[in-house]
């Protein structure tokens, strides 16, 4: 039977948006939004923060959070997430799968969740990535990371910019992304490349080295929180989310 391990890095060190880990959103600490709707997955056996920081390290004791501390080195999530997948196989504990859900998106679905799981483990890709349809402004924000997908449904780049050209419809790279466990150790292996850090986007790093990436699309509306700005928009979508009602009694 497959095992699943689900990862949330977190670092409060953000260049855009220092603390925002911590950061509350309808009175709960955003990374502690991320944490508990991953729990209530179905499809992940263990899910755990990583991060290099004691302040999380310490928010997270205090609410029974499980927590790793990692290296303050790594330049992307992913790498945080593969540092969490050498700990638990040196401590003798061997995850198929490992999910990384992003600190930064408050609003996930636990059954979006079990949807990339199960695509990753049915399908024939070692790298599923979410993603979302956006129109109009989103497609001209640099902070939002956008996706051109194939016919075969396979992810062809990423970038920060306006793409395809002119088009004013496409599709946001959401920060929740599935990996063979084998494939999240070689991208660990593989060195920076170019486009990753021009675009400051870690996948680009398997397409460049040829590893295709399979997208799943969502159609509920995620945002992710890049800006302070961003805050209340969150707010007012998870004003009446039925979800949070399963935690929040650990926050009053």
């Amino acid at each position: 039977m497959s095992t699943v391990l689900g990862v949330v890095p977190v670092r409060m060190d953000s260049t855009r948006f220092p603390g925002k880990p911590l950061v509350e959103i309808n009175g709960i600490p955003m990374l502690a939004h991320c944490y508990f709707r991953a729990l209530n997955s179905k499809t992940l056996d263990k899910v755990v923060l990583a991060t290099p920081d004691e302040e999380i390290l310490n928010f997270a004791k205090i609410y029974n959070i499980e927590a790793l501390k990692t290296s303050d080195q790594h330049e992307r999530a992913s790498e945080r997430a593969g540092e969490v997948l050498d700990i638990f196989n040196n401590q003798g504990s061997k995850f198929d799968y490992v999910i990384l859900i992003q600190g930064d998106e408050p609003q996930i679905n636990p059954k979006e969740i079990d949807n990339l799981t199960n695509t990753l483990i049915n399908g024939n890709n070692s790298v599923v990535n979410l993603v979302h349809p956006i129109k109009d402004d989103d497609m001209k924000n640099p902070n939002i990371v956008k996706s051109v997908l194939g016919d075969d449904g396979n992810i062809l780049f990423f970038s920060r910019s306006q793409i395809p050209h002119g088009s004013n419809v496409g599709y946001r790279q959401l920060g929740m992304i599935g990996f063979t466990s084998s494939i999240l150790k070689k991208y660990c292996e593989l060195k920076p490349t170019k486009l990753e850090i021009q675009e400051s986007i870690d996948m680009m790093r398997l397409l460049e080295n040829n590893i295709k990436i399979k997208s799943l699309i969502s159609n509920e509306i995620i945002i992710g929180v890049d800006l302070q700005s961003d805050i209340e928009k969150v707010e007012m979508l998870m004003k009446n989310d039925e979800i949070v009602k399963d935690y929040s009694r650990f926050f009053k």
